[in-house]
């Protein structure tokens, strides 16, 4: 029978991919083509649903199709036979009907509402505990950051984001506060850059706590601990509580489980999961394209003010290593998501991840395992500028009672503090021939055979960051109007760090000297140069040899430094003239070589070359030319 117009079409597609999850998708079906006309009671808040079943099709669809507590991708298979058959799900609106029409039997336990009043229920049976008002709102958020700034303004400041980045205001013109911490704080400088961000989803009010203390931690022990100190001074950090505003807002004052934006879809707020909304791999795997799902990636890649704003800073900083905070399960998840993985099985570059992810997992006494989906903020920072990025997923609640938190980043602030020392393998600045200017460029490691055109990108300042396993490696740096550079490096041993500083050759016309291949003792020949450019000054050097070659910066003239090469310098009347002088309109100069009828030249070869001019390159050359040769001959 054909599907209902009720079934839930965007998972469909996901669904297929699974032999169990295709016998699944005709039993929701069926049962939501019985129970369409049935009246299904839902709310404007969201419905906390627990469901019970054994079978391992219906399980695994109920994963993969709505958002179950405690659940990730890629651990679909273990969690539907180690749950014993009991699931919590969290759904709201079109998505509860959903639900309740798939799964009938599902028990309400729980209803959305606002956290201001269950914060005043703890408080009321717990009087001598610490209050759960303790948890931010935006405004407290806000107004802690700008309590940190008073209190250190020599290091640290508040920074509006959208400002930063000039982006616009959330769906309900809200600001993207960031605490950023440097020692030159004021000034935008030319040095390393570190983020850590939270609460991409609104309901997790655990996450930002954790960055606000990270940066506490920080503000408070650089005055006494070298490790602190060291960071601080060789960096910029940056501290972003709250990336969700507005849906912190609604859990607050509305409903506590919602997890999304406010995005208004039809005149009503359903919302994008901004952790699915990231360019990189969109809607690969883990997203719906459902509008009432909790997991909807949103109408196009970073369609939302939110991300635009994260992507805008990421873009303008160029971060060297991100940590993203989540809640819940205890868990630091693979930069990569499943769908992407899968495609560099075995490889160097996911190992050498995992050397990082482990480090925070001992840190933190935490497990691994792979994100929920694609579309998430660490896979997308990794792709677009090479930043080391993991997410965390903290606590074993999204509103555990305060003291759990307190506990829980007192547990997580050891992976915190490793995480703000780690350094790159590389670092240095990506520079233009042409008066050292700073180049933004790409940089590909070709050992790692990318299969989605991930890459390492440098700042405006040329600033350069690259992440690579210890031993040689084969890269390609480019920028635009230079040609590209394969260069061949070796990185350093886990944990420390090499300088790398690529210098690019501008793109220029070509250049070409000609001249014939043999010249009768006695005659004349004409060496002719076709620079490209008109009125260009010229130089058409000559000498016994082509090496070894004179180096000039990283380029090489190939030509001996000989005494015929410096007598050419200048014009040698009745022997070769024309050799110094500037292009015609067409780009074009020739100059006269001519040889005594002395048999005993007759053999002798002479090669030439040709540069032209112009300040700011080294030494003034601006373009060289290969040489070719003349052989004196009877």
């Amino acid at each position: 029978m054909p599907l209902p117009s009720s079934f839930d079409f965007s998972t469909l597609s996901l669904l297929m991919r699974n032999p169990l999850a295709r016998l699944a998708a005709l039993v929701l079906a069926s049962a939501s083509a019985l129970l369409s006309q049935q009246a299904v009671h839902t709310s404007q808040t969201s419905g906390v649903y627990e469901i019970r079943t054994n079978d391992d099709a219906r399980s695994l669809a109920l994963l993969e199709s709505f958002d179950v507590l405690g659940c990730c991708s890629g651990h679909v298979q273990a969690l539907a036979h180690t749950r014993n058959g009991v699931y919590r799900v969290v759904a709201h609106g079109e998505e509860e009907a959903r639900l309740l029409r798939a799964f009938p039997a599902a028990r309400l336990m729980e209803r959305g509402r606002p956290f201001a009043d269950i914060v005043r229920e703890r408080a009321a049976a717990s009087p001598s505990s610490p209050p759960d008002g303790n948890y931010f709102t935006t405004s407290e958020i806000e107004a802690e950051l700008l309590a940190l700034e008073q209190k250190y303004p020599a290091i640290a400041k508040r920074i509006d984001l959208q400002a930063f980045t000039q982006t616009a205001k959330t769906h309900e013109n809200r600001t993207i506060w960031a605490l950023k911490v440097s020692t030159n704080v004021a000034v935008e400088e030319d040095e390393p850059q570190a983020l850590i961000a939270g609460q991409h989803h609104a309901r997790e009010l655990n996450s930002p706590y954790m960055v606000l203390r990270a940066a506490q931690r920080v503000l408070e022990g650089q005055a006494t601990d070298p490790t602190l100190q060291k960071v601080v001074r060789e960096g910029a950090l940056w501290f972003v509580p709250t990336v969700n505003p507005d849906g912190v807002e609604a859990v607050w004052n509305i409903d506590n489980y919602w997890r999304k934006n406010r995005r208004v879809v039809n005149g009503v707020a359903r919302g994008v999961d901004l952790n699915r909304n990231y360019p990189f791999r969109w809607g690969a795997c883990g997203a719906s394209s459902n509008a009432t799902s909790q997991t909807y990636m949103g109408p196009s890649p970073a369609s939302e003010p939110e991300t635009q704003t994260m992507m805008a800073f990421a873009r303008k900083l160029r971060f060297e290593k991100y940590l993203d905070f989540h809640s819940y399960g205890q868990d630091v998840l693979d930069t990569y998501s499943p769908c992407t993985s899968s495609s560099y099985p075995g490889s160097k570059l996911l190992a050498f991840h995992n050397l990082y992810r482990d480090r925070l997992a001992q840190a933190t006494g935490y497990n691994t395992r792979t994100p929920s989906a694609s579309g998430e903020a660490p896979e997308w920072h990794w792709a677009e500028n090479g930043t080391m990025s993991f997410l965390v997923e903290v606590g074993t609640a999204f509103q555990p009672p305060f003291t759990s938190t307190v506990t829980e980043e007192i547990r997580v602030w050891p992976a915190v503090r490793e995480f703000l020392t780690w350094t790159p393998s590389f670092r240095g600045h990506v520079t233009s021939l042409r008066s050292a200017a700073p180049l933004e460029a790409t940089i590909a490691v070709q050992d790692f055979a990318f299969s989605f055109g991930e890459t390492t990108r440098t700042a405006s300042s040329g600033r350069l960051h690259l992440w690579a396993p210890e031993g040689a490696r084969s890269i390609t740096c480019a920028a635009p109007s230079h040609d590209s550079a394969p260069l061949s490096v070796t990185a350093p041993r886990f944990g420390t760090t090499s300088s790398l500083d690529p210098v690019l050759v501008p793109t220029l016309p070509a250049i070409s000297v000609t001249a014939p291949a043999t010249l009768p003792v006695g005659r004349t020949a004409s060496i002719d140069l076709d620079a490209g450019e008109p009125n260009r000054d010229y130089w058409m050097p000559m000498a016994l040899g082509s090496s070894p070659a004179i180096p000039i910066g990283p380029r090489s003239l190939a030509l001996a430094a000989d005494p015929i090469f410096w007598l050419s310098t200048t014009p040698l009347p009745g022997f070769y003239t024309g050799n110094v002088g500037r292009t015609d309109a067409s780009g074009k100069a020739s100059a006269t070589f001519s040889f005594p009828n002395e048999p005993i030249f007759i053999g002798w070869r002479f090669w030439f070359a040709a540069v032209t001019f112009e300040p700011g390159w080294p030494l003034g050359v601006r373009a060289i030319a290969a040489p070719t040769s003349v052989q004196l001959v009877r």
